[in-house]
């Protein structure tokens, strides 16, 4: 919270920094640009909206700048003015990703999920260097379409991801939640045991296991899982037992464990 707030207050003097030279060259179109771009890592976009746009009446125009004026209209849920600068960027550079990617975030506020989704797909295609995130909101785009050709290239998508970027929990955790919605358990296992060999902390990737296997019915390999997940539990240090976050974790471990003996 302490460097957030540090954070915030170098701004602060950087924004005040910027106002002291605009006093002095009142027609520098460059001065509120700069201070407009400090506004919007403010989060004031408003205030960021209007040295953008009082830039662009000095002269200044830049494929950066409309970036910023679309992502402040964005932020400030101006939909329609935000489209109309995202159709600008692209009619000079239909491959802008970080534009393509914006336009994507408007489909999918609007509820146009496949729209979003096939956006998000492009920015992968066009991408040399992707990120998780890149794989989660095009998955989860995808989910959203709630139709099966959306389930299943919600799948393929964090496939791609996984093949592309390595063993990342987080798009495991996605995909296992793909197959459980669409009641492919055998794989959501399958994902789930990887998970569990990549996890440095294997406690809470046993019980998601166990709860998997009772969804199959599994009540024997439940059983052996919530075990494993109670003696990982058992082998963190005191300090970590005892802390709000793992006696809820372990409530839970406890429930499902009775909820299993009534099973048999």
């Amino acid at each position: 919270m302490s460097a957030n707030l540090n954070a915030h207050g170098d701004l602060h003097k950087r924004i005040q920094s910027v106002t002291d030279e605009i006093k002095k060259k009142p027609d520098s179109a460059n001065l509120y640009f700069k201070r407009g771009k400090l506004y919007y890592q403010h989060s004031n976009y408003e205030s960021s909206l209007t040295d953008f746009n009082f830039s662009k009446e000095l002269g200044l125009e830049s494929t950066e700048q409309n970036l910023y004026i679309a992502k402040s209209n964005y932020h400030l849920e101006n939909f329609s003015v935000c489209k109309k600068t995202i159709k600008k960027i692209l009619k000079e550079n239909p491959e802008n990703n970080n534009v393509l990617k914006l336009l994507a975030d408007i489909y999918s506020k609007k509820g146009k999920h496949k729209k979003a989704a096939e956006l998000y797909d492009k920015v992968i295609d066009n991408s040399e260097v992707t990120y998780p995130e890149d794989y989660l909101y095009a998955s989860k785009a995808w989910c959203a379409t709630n139709s099966k050709e959306g389930r299943v290239r919600s799948q393929s998508i964090l496939i791609k991801g996984i093949d592309k970027l390595g063993d990342i929990v987080v798009l495991y955790n996605q995909l296992i939640s793909v197959c459980i919605d669409i009641e492919d358990l055998e794989s959501a296992v399958t994902y789930q045991k990887k998970v569990i060999e990549i996890s440095n902390r294997k406690e809470r990737a046993y019980l998601k296991l166990a709860k998997i296997q009772i969804l199959q019915k599994k009540y024997n390999d439940a059983q052996q899982s919530i075990i494993k997940a109670e003696e990982h539990f058992q082998k963190l240090p005191h300090r970590l037992r005892n802390t709000k976050f793992m006696k809820v974790f372990y409530s839970k471990l406890l429930s499902t464990k009775s909820s299993l003996k009534n099973q048999n």
